[in-house]
């Protein structure tokens, strides 16, 4: 009976370490410039679209003058 414990957590380990590998290896693309809709970022009253992979592609989103486009601040921070 421990020896089908075992070998049933021993699959179910295993099986986790291999999900795990798979999310690492389809990581979410990181776009270069966000758009930070009015009153977003500091005020907490916009949002923040990070979905850009140039700097034209996101000024021509903006729905006001308020709206502004930044270079992603995942970019920033990420070590290679």
């Amino acid at each position: 009976m421990k020896t089908l414990v075992f070998a049933g957590a021993l699959v179910a380990g295993i099986l986790g370490m291999q999900a795990t590998a798979m999310a690492q290896q389809q990581k979410a693309p990181v776009y270069r410039y966000c758009l930070l809709e009015a009153g977003g970022f500091r005020s907490g009253g916009g949002s923040t679209l990070c979905r850009f992979n140039t700097l034209a592609q996101c000024l021509q989103s903006r729905n006001s003058f308020a709206d502004t486009c930044i270079i992603n601040p995942e970019l920033t921070f990420r070590r290679r």
